[in-house]
């Protein structure tokens, strides 16, 4: 219970820092126990055991509601504890937390959701990128789906109506749900990326994320996928897949098919871009497309009628 109440006084004063917030108001009963975690935090650095009760002596000393430290030097010592109970595995892995983790915190997900909403296009990691626009394209749709769309980042038309696949791919996505029998409302939809990537003097032009907003777009990914808790998850595109698996970057979408795929344990089902459709009338790969659809329906509990499954079998 102790590692849960630092963990979430961590994340809450991470979302502040994010926010801006340097100082904060603390009462004496606060304090107290933020000294405790202190004091222990200073046996552990010395190699002493963990305490079963940590004696503060001078509480009084200081006056109720002054200003505390600011927010950045608490948080560094409240992970200093985090670190020590963990043996340290953070600290030998060159590799930990090479990727920043996009946390709004929240004790409710009607709480994290409107935190998410109001904290991402403050959030410090995607800002000093410098490479994306300020515009979010939030998801869309029923956020307790059993089946989640995800594609790769927001183009011009989505920018322009705050919405996913606004423009001529949605359009083409519409019908394939209307195929399926869903809608955007009874699905839940997103991208990998939700800031248009940028270009000098950008008017309609659109180019795809890089790996470095891939790798952050994932990480606010988690979350959405966390709070949705789909049964199944479509990746609309190579990149989208790529990002959501944290696969390498120069595997074809061919690489991804005929796979058991998972985030965490959520089946993952990998296809082409609705784009895609626009571009192609190869009517082997608009079948495939669409037997991944059935199989990703399939996943998520949907049913799938006759006239479904029979949709490309030849008449007659």
């Amino acid at each position: 219970m102790i590692a849960d109440a630092r963990q979430l006084v961590i994340d809450r004063l991470r979302a502040l820092q994010e926010q801006g917030t340097a100082m904060l108001p603390v009462d004496d009963e606060a304090r107290l126990v933020l000294r405790r975690w202190m004091v222990e935090a200073k046996r552990l650095k010395m190699g002493l055991p963990p305490s079963a009760q940590v004696e503060v002596a001078g509480n009084a000393a200081e006056p109720s509601g002054e200003q505390t430290a600011v927010a950045s030097s608490l948080l560094r010592v409240l992970e200093e504890v985090e670190q020590e109970e963990a043996g340290n595995a953070e600290l030998d892995d060159p590799t930990a937390h090479a990727v920043p983790r996009f946390r709004p915190g929240g004790s409710t997900d009607e709480e994290r959701w409107m935190l998410f909403r109001r904290l991402l296009p403050r959030w410090t990691p995607m800002l000093n990128l410098g490479s994306l626009r300020e515009i979010p394209v939030f998801g869309q749709g029923d956020v307790r789906a059993s089946l989640m769309f995800v594609g790769d980042a927001p183009n011009y038309f989505d920018e322009q109506a705050k919405m996913p696949f606004a423009g001529e791919a949605g359009k083409k996505l519409d019908g394939i749900l209307a195929a399926m029998g869903l809608a955007r409302d009874s699905i839940y939809l997103t991208e990998l990326v939700k800031f248009r990537p940028a270009l000098p003097r950008q008017t309609t032009n659109n180019r795809p994320p890089n790996e470095k907003e891939m790798a952050l777009g994932a990480s606010v990914l988690d979350v959405e996928i966390e709070l949705v808790r789909p049964r199944a998850i479509v990746a609309l595109g190579v990149i989208a897949a790529r990002g959501l698996l944290r696969a390498e970057s120069d595997l074809p979408l061919s690489a991804f098919r005929g796979l058991p795929l998972f985030h965490g344990d959520i089946p993952v089902v990998v296809t082409h871009h609705p784009s895609y459709l626009l571009r192609t009338s190869d009517m082997g790969e608009r079948r495939k497309l669409w037997e991944d659809m059935l199989q990703a329906m399939e996943l998520a509990g949907l049913p799938v009628s006759e006239k479904q499954r029979s949709f490309f079998l030849p008449k007659g």
